[in-house]
Formats: C-alpha cells, structure tokens, sequence
C-alpha cells in the first residue's frame, strides 16, 4: 500500500514539473505588464529560465526594465533597459522609459541624452518637449530650452503647458510684459478655467505685478459670474483679487472687491468694512458692518467706527453687546469704552474701564484721561473734552 501511494505520488509530481516547464514565463510575463499586473509579473518573471538555449535576454532586460519603472524603481529599470540595449535592442521607444526614469532621478544630463536618442519617436508626444524643454533649463541652457518649447508648438499648438512654460520661464527672467501674452495664450487653451487663473495670478502677485494680476482676476471674476456666481472658484477669485489691492495700498479697490463677494459671501462683510474705514469711507464701512454675521467681530469693529465718527453716544451704548459677547475682555475695547465714557462726560464709569486696563502702553494713555478727568471735576470751566 506504501509502494502505490509513493508511485502515485512521484507521477504527480512529475506532473506539475513538467507543465511548469511547459508554462512559457517570459510571455506570460509581457501579457502580466500589458494589462497592468507589474507585481504579478515580477513573480512571473523571477521564475523565467535564463538559462535555456537561445534566450531572449532582449525581451527579458527590455520586460524587466518597463516592470521596474512601473513599481517605482527608476534606477534599477534603466540597469535593465541598458542591458537590453546592450543585447541588441533596436527599439527607441526604450530610450523614452530610459528618460521618464532619468526625468525622476533629476539627471537632467541623461534626460537629454535619452530624448534625443528616441530622435522621431520623442516628437509624437508631447509630453516629452515639456521634459525636454524643463531639463535644459535646469541645466541653465534657456536657449534649448526655448526652442524645445517652439517646437512642440509648432507640432502640438493647442498643449496648453507649452504656453505655460513659456510664461513661468519669462517671469523668472524678468520678461513681465512678454510674459503676459504667454499667460494668455495658456489661460485661452486651457478654456480659461479658474484654477489656471488663480495659478498664473499667484506668480504674477509673488513677481509684483499688481495691475496686470489684478486685470487678469477681474477677467476671471466676471467670466465666473456667468457660469457659477456662487461656487467656491469666484470665492477664491474674489480673496486673491482683494488680497492683490491690498498688496498694491490700493484700499478702496479692495474694499470695493470685498463688498461685491459680501453679497454672496456674508464674511466678507467684515472685510469690505474694514478697508472702507482704512479708505476713509466711515458710512459705508457702517452699513457693511450691519451685514456681519459674526456678532463678537461685528461689535469689535463697530466700535472702531464710531470712535471713527466720533459718535461717542452710539458707543457707550454698545455696552450690552460688548458684555454679551465677550468683548470687553479685550484691553482695545475697554480703552475705547473709557475714552467714549469721558467724551460723553460719564467719568465715574469712564475711569471703571480705563482701569481694568492691563497692558502697560494703553495704560500710559488712560493715564492722560485720568488728568483731564482731574481737570474737569475740579474746575468744570476748564474742562474742554
């Protein structure tokens, strides 16, 4: 009985040794790297028999190369791709795998030298001028880089980031003006989204060009307007359009942005109110401050605007508010309350707050409050608030 389970076993096991020898690994593996199983065909491939008669080392270094740039080894795949040219490999498009993984190490040099060797292949995708062009300007050769450029233009006039390279080439060199028609030409082909626009708006604001990103961004603002008014992208649009005016000083235009966005987007409100105060605009600030919703900001800042107006009246009579909300814990705050209580002649309650006050340098300035408290109690005639 031991004999036959022992025989049986044994023809089994020939079985399975001679249908793996059957299986034909290498193709199996180019099958596996074709629809995308590279985890599987790396297993597939470790199992292939280097060692038969008349191997294909091409397919075998060329198939190794491709799996291995497709896991992320990039060094490890161009070892293989080289071999593979080194048995005789004749296909260019080995070069292209060679400079994406050139592409990922930063080996600028390489990436050249591999683009250039695919020669014809290369120019069908364009995606390889972009890399092109993008590894001889890390080499500091902009003038290769910018025929790159040209030339994928000329093959590929509608890529958008043909266009975009240009630009971001042109601001680094300090072609501001040139830049612009580049920007332009990228906006158009990317259908002038809003991504695009607050991108190259950015670059134009790191670079101070304020005009000309605060042109574009107005552009984008009134596109959006027709499209989506009251999506998140003409929210940002409307952020880094005031933002740029605020960067420039110029606080009325930013204050003008903000109350535009306050419609459709109550926290601006605050904002719009402050830049009409700081442009010396203190009604309209008022009636964007009746539109906040926050109730703490909205009587911190009221506060501000009647001292502005010198509606002292209107002041003291927040008192209420600033206690509901919590306001008053804030040494600003109770210094304006003090000095609005002594310029409405209420001094008992206008030194109550001025001496909570804890900071060192605004109760150097309650101290002068105090003396002209002095002065009016002692001699009222001589007490000019």
């Amino acid at each position: 009985m031991k004999n036959i389970l022992l025989i049986i076993t044994i023809f089994f096991t020939s079985l399975i040794a001679k249908e793996e020898k059957s299986v034909d690994y290498l193709n199996l593996g180019a099958i596996l790297i074709k629809d995308g199983y590279h985890k599987r065909a790396k297993a597939t491939l470790d199992k292939v028999d280097v060692t038969k008669e008349n191997f294909d080392f091409i397919k075998f270094y060329t198939l190794k190369g491709v799996m291995n740039q497709s896991l992320g080894y990039p060094n490890l795949s161009n070892i293989y791709l080289k071999e593979a040219i080194e048995n005789g490999q004749k296909s260019k498009s080995v070069y292209l795998y060679m400079a994406k993984n050139y592409w990922v190490l930063k080996d600028y040099k390489n990436t050249i030298f591999s683009i250039k060797s695919a020669e014809d292949l290369a120019k069908k995708q364009e995606t390889f001028f972009v890399i092109l062009a993008e590894s001889y300007k890390q080499s500091d050769d902009f003038d290769n880089a910018w025929k790159a450029l040209d030339e994928g233009i000329e093959l590929f006039p509608k890529y958008s980031k043909f266009y975009r390279q240009k630009f971001y080439y042109l601001m680094e060199l300090g072609f501001y003006k040139r830049a612009m028609f580049y920007a332009k030409e990228f906006l158009k082909h990317q259908n002038y989204s809003t991504k695009d626009y607050l991108s190259v708006s950015l670059v134009m604001r790191e670079n101070k060009m304020y005009t000309e990103a605060a042109t574009l961004l107005e552009e984008a603002v009134i596109r959006e307007q027709f499209t989506n008014p009251t999506g998140d992208d003409i929210k940002k649009l409307y952020e880094l359009l005031g933002q740029i005016y605020i960067d420039n000083e110029h606080y009325t235009s930013a204050a003008l942005v903000f109350d535009q966005a306050s419609v459709f987007y109550p926290q601006f409100a605050h904002k719009a109110a402050t830049l009409y105060l700081k442009s010396k605009l203190p009604v309209r600030s008022f009636q964007l401050n009746r539109r906040v919703l926050e109730q703490k900001e909205k009587f911190s800042q009221r506060v501000g605007i009647d001292i502005y107006l010198e509606d002292y009246e209107a002041l003291v009579a927040t008192l209420p508010a600033l206690k509901r909300y919590g306001i008053l814990k804030d040494d600003n705050i109770k210094y304006a309350l003090g000095y609005g209580y002594f310029r409405v002649g209420e001094f008992d309650k206008s030194k109550k707050y001025l001496k909570q006050i804890q900071s060192s340098n605004l109760f150097k300035k309650a101290t002068y409050i105090f003396e002209k408290i002095d002065r009016c109690e002692n001699n009222p005639l001589d007490c000019n608030n």
